[in-house]
């Protein structure tokens, strides 16, 4: 029996078709199942960006959580910026008599914003600073009322 083409191993040859394509691929093996490697170019190109990528998400990343920290921090501490203001009733009651121009110069010293005066008029019209319950703990009637009691019947306190 005649057989074409050559005798025992050996590569094959390839059709012209082909043959041109192979010669366009120089560095490939004619193992099927070698993986090609990228060009050089193609390396250099794949490590700037993947280090362009890890030099940029984080910084790009952490600003974005940065600004979220910070809207949640301004949402639950807001008040911080914008603190309430700090009233004393009646002057610093605590180590003094309250109404009194002693309370108000310790409420002015301890740096209080602003003092409620507790304004009673007596019955003859006259403004006194004292609450009815502090006339019932001065003079120690339980009935007592700042209205009741004119000018003249007024111990000055102070």
């Amino acid at each position: 029996m005649a057989m074409s083409g050559r005798l025992g191993g050996g590569r094959r040859r390839l059709p012209p078709l082909l043959l041109r394509h192979n010669n366009d691929l120089q560095g490939i093996t004619s193992n099927r199942f070698s993986i090609r490697l990228p060009s050089s170019r193609k390396t250099f190109r794949l490590i700037i960006i993947s280090l362009a990528f890890i030099a940029l998400f984080p910084p790009i990343f952490f600003h974005f959580r940065l600004r979220h920290f910070q809207q949640m921090q301004l949402r639950r501490c807001g008040w911080l910026s914008n603190p309430p203001l700090v009233c004393a009733h009646g002057g610093d009651s605590i180590n003094a008599f309250p109404n009194t121009m002693t309370a108000y110069n310790l409420a002015l010293r301890s740096r209080a914003d602003c003092i409620e005066i507790d304004v009673s008029r007596s019955l003859d019209g006259a403004l006194f600073a004292l609450h009815d319950r502090d006339l019932q703990r001065i003079s120690g009637n339980n009935t007592s009322k700042v209205g009741y009691l004119n000018m003249k019947e007024f111990v000055v306190v102070d």
